[in-house]
């Protein structure tokens, strides 16, 4: 009847309201290029770090501070998905078709294609129950630990958006909160006090409270004091991290990774600055302008395949004698993670451009 009306008073017909377009976030582009490439610097980093009395101390040094600074590229990820998937509001069909096939597809893929190596390395380990035991209890390869917790949290997501809304910011903040207080403060008196604490909280234990600081931190309107508060706790974070793994590599005379873990309180705060200084830094005219954008989301789709296929290319590298090894460390360290990473997001977008295969390297 509307549209009727409309025609005959000479006016055009109202067309279907259309879907809101997808709003895009481009700090958060900016930071999934800076948190893979700084993954790469840890598996980098790590040659170095992992060979204590093998090489000059002072290279080892630099190996540790390169490592040190890039332990914030995973907690990243988690907290970007925090602030990106908390708030959504969708369906479990349609949350599971998107979400979690984006993430079983590439795992069972490149689960299989880890353990093919590393049976074609070593034979006599893979046996049937071997086999069985190192997929479902233990990691298809290292780095492949990401996808088996990234796809624990995702499972239960949906029960999660339950505790996102309005004014409940409070009872995240108090979640996080019991997190410190039960696992890194929990861990450095376990560690080093041998005092141990009985009590758990099983909701703040894990990475899942990195979804929260996420989501929260997101929504915090950036301010020079919230900026010197970032640089302030990213500074303070990384100190302890880097320090800390000295001093105890040192003592023990062999490489002892205690701070290097993802939940330990250097990283943490090491990680809420750096996500609020990434977010700052995405206004900066050069980071700001369309074409820095469109580069930005053009990057930003290669770096889940970047994540999954980067450790081929080190393999790779080293074969070639080219490592950390080869010179000093200031300079070797950059160098090899840099060409890991080019030729790690080179082959995700030409497997992005194969049917079929583009769903073990989603964009």
């Amino acid at each position: 009847m509307a549209t009727t009306a409309a025609a005959a008073a000479g006016q055009p017909a109202p067309t279907p309201e259309a879907s809101p377009p997808k709003k895009i976030v481009y700090w958060a582009d900016l930071m999934r290029v800076l948190a893979i490439y700084l993954v790469v610097i840890i598996h980098t980093s790590g040659q170095l770090t992992g060979a204590w009395g093998k090489i000059p101390e002072s290279d080892w040094i630099i190996g540790d501070i390169y490592g040190g600074i890039a332990r914030v590229g995973v907690p990243l990820f988690f907290m970007l998905s925090g602030y990106l998937l908390l708030p959504r509001s969708e369906g479990l069909g349609a949350f599971y078709r998107k979400r979690v096939l984006k993430i079983v597809i590439p795992f069972v893929v490149w689960s299989a294609i880890y353990i093919s190596i590393s049976c074609y390395n070593q034979p006599d380990l893979c046996t049937r129950d071997y086999l069985m035991q190192f997929v479902l209890l233990k990691r298809s390869y290292f780095h492949l630990w990401f996808l088996y917790t990234l796809l624990g949290i995702y499972i239960i997501m949906p029960v999660l958006r339950l505790l996102v809304r309005p004014g409940g910011e409070t009872m995240l903040w108090y979640a996080i909160g019991l997190w410190i207080l039960f696992q890194p403060v929990r861990t450095l008196m376990d560690t080093f006090l041998h005092v141990y604490l009985n009590i758990n909280s099983q909701l703040a234990i894990g990475f899942l409270p990195y979804f929260f600081l996420g989501y929260l931190l997101g929504e915090v309107k950036l301010t020079r004091l919230w900026l010197t508060a970032a640089a302030a706790l990213f500074a303070a974070g990384a100190g302890i991290t880097i320090v800390g793994t000295y001093i105890l590599t040192r003592n023990a005379g062999q490489f002892r990774g205690y701070f290097y873990d993802y939940i330990t309180l250097g990283v943490i705060l090491a990680t809420a600055g750096a996500f609020l200084l990434l977010r700052g830094l995405s206004d900066v005219p050069l980071l700001s302008t369309e074409r820095a954008h469109r580069f930005l989301r053009w990057v930003a789709g290669g770096t889940f395949g970047t994540y999954l296929i980067h450790i081929m290319f080190l393999w790779v590298l080293d074969w070639l004698h080219i490592s950390t090894f080869m010179g000093w460390a200031l300079w070797t360290v950059p160098f090899v993670a840099t060409l890991a990473f080019a030729l790690a997001f080179l082959a995700t977008r030409l497997l992005q451009k194969i049917p079929v295969v583009n769903y073990i390297v989603p964009g």
